[in-house]
């Protein structure tokens, strides 16, 4: 289940967070700062909107929308493993683009290659394979995987 984050739960993204840079840190380059913690790139607040996805009352997951270049895009969406390769992440992402009705951008940084298996198949499903895929240049990232689709109906 899909709930907002906000700063009376937005504890639960800080630590989130924080496992989701530790674990992407491989392919980002990211090093933590000298108080043991990565900086956070993507905020949940306005003009962003944060989700959490529950499983019962447990946070199993996030995602940031942000609007960018009149597309709704996720620049950041993180499952705890645990709750991998159980649907959550499927789940959490049909949910979220049902909230945006609209034009959709989802890239994926060069090295993440488990993110973009895992997007082509969550976006042939729910677009019924009706997306295309381009490489776009993604600052600071660089040239990186590119899925557009538009879920207006």
């Amino acid at each position: 289940m899909l709930e907002l984050i906000n700063e009376s739960n937005s504890h639960i993204f800080d630590a989130l967070a924080q496992n989701y840079e530790d674990e992407f840190s491989p392919t980002s380059g990211k090093k933590k700062n000298q108080g043991g913690k990565y900086s956070i790139d993507v905020d949940w607040r306005t003009p962003n909107v944060g989700y959490y996805w529950k499983e019962g009352s447990k946070v199993v997951g996030f995602s940031i929308v942000e609007s960018i270049d009149g597309y709704s895009e996720i620049v950041d969406f993180y499952v705890v493993p645990a709750y991998r390769k159980k649907m959550v992440g499927k789940n959490m992402a049909f949910a979220v683009f049902n909230q945006h009705p609209g034009p959709w951008r989802v890239r994926q940084i060069r090295g993440s290659e488990a993110a973009t298996k895992f997007w082509r198949k969550v976006i042939g499903e729910y677009t019924n394979e009706n997306y295309s895929e381009s490489q776009i240049e993604n600052p600071p990232w660089g040239l990186s995987v590119c899925q557009i689709f538009n879920n207006q109906n």
